[in-house]
């Protein structure tokens, strides 16, 4: 116990010492509470240049803002990074009964409130995983207009038929072990550790692992129940999609087959890939160098300059 809490204050002065990095180019991070549908309160985390062009950073299932932790420093300069932990998710409220979930309309409801709240303008959005579905929730129901652009990482979104699980062996990933849906601390336990590894290729360092363990472990069982059987399927929407759209897929991401990616690609009228050739899941923590240089690029082509003087 005594380790894991050294490990724990590391990590966390890590973390703090990470952000200083770019203290002089960036406000400090701040947070907030944003009430959402039903009124559902959301924390919601702010960091990056006030005046620069807003993105917002939408996690994956089980996780949070605190995901993004590497993308600080020079992206921050000309960036306002805004990122919400997801209702059932890291610090924000966790209903348990399925209806807080079900539907498109919660979660879009969900991201417009941020917006609104934040006084952002068709924000470039950035949707990792299970947060691209959540993407494209937020355009079904409020238009393409909404946003500037659109940088799925490590998602589909349902724009295209799901593929099957990928098989952890073939990627050369453990075999999965736990149910992070069960009541039971052994299973829980055994099921955070796997998750938490599987997201990238490479093993994580040890502070990388331990925080990504305990933003999964901060999602309750419950929770992940009562989201079981959510709609996941938006091949309707590509014909809507006019905006640009920015495929972000780590090579080694066997959830997110290159011939799948293509289709979805083919579908969309602008839009294109960049793969990372020794990332996983996570290329924005993997290869957060060069995931940043790409997501600054692509911001600054599609947000129009005159909206962000």
């Amino acid at each position: 116990m005594k380790g894991a809490m050294r490990r724990l204050v590391r990590g966390t002065l890590a973390w703090v010492m990470l952000a200083g990095t770019a203290a002089q180019a960036q406000e400090e991070f701040t947070s907030r509470i944003v009430e959402g549908v039903g009124g559902v309160p959301l924390v919601v985390q702010e960091w990056g240049d006030p005046d620069g062009i807003p993105v917002l950073l939408i996690h994956g299932f089980s996780f949070g803002a605190g995901a993004f932790k590497y993308q600080v420093g020079p992206i921050a300069e000309k960036l306002r990074l805004i990122a919400p932990d997801l209702r059932g998710h890291g610090l924000s409220a966790k209903p348990w009964r399925s209806e807080a979930y079900a539907g498109t309309e919660v979660w879009a409801g969900d991201i417009a409130a941020v917006v609104e709240a934040y006084g952002l303008e068709r924000p470039v959005i950035v949707g990792w995983s299970f947060g691209g579905y959540v993407t494209m929730n937020y355009l079904r129901h409020c238009g393409a207009d909404c946003a500037s652009g659109v940088a799925l990482v490590g998602s589909l979104a349902g724009l295209v038929p799901r593929p099957p699980p990928p098989d952890p062996a073939e990627a050369g990933l453990p075999p999965p072990r736990g149910n992070t849906r069960a009541d039971n601390y052994h299973e829980l336990f055994e099921g955070v550790a796997w998750t938490a590894r599987v997201m990238s290729f490479e093993e994580p360092g040890e502070r990388d692992l331990l925080e990504k363990q305990l933003m999964i472990a901060m999602q309750s069982p419950l929770v992940r129940r009562a989201m079981l059987g959510l709609s996941l399927d938006n091949r309707d929407l590509p014909p809507r999609l006019t905006l640009p759209v920015l495929f972000m897929r780590g090579a080694r991401d066997g959830s997110v087959p290159a011939q799948s990616v293509a289709a979805a690609v083919s579908l969309l009228p602008e839009a294109r890939v960049v793969s990372f050739p020794n990332a996983g899941h996570s290329p924005f923590e993997e290869d957060p160098e060069r995931f940043n240089a790409e997501l600054l690029e692509f911001a600054e082509s599609v947000y129009p300059r005159s909206d962000a003087d």
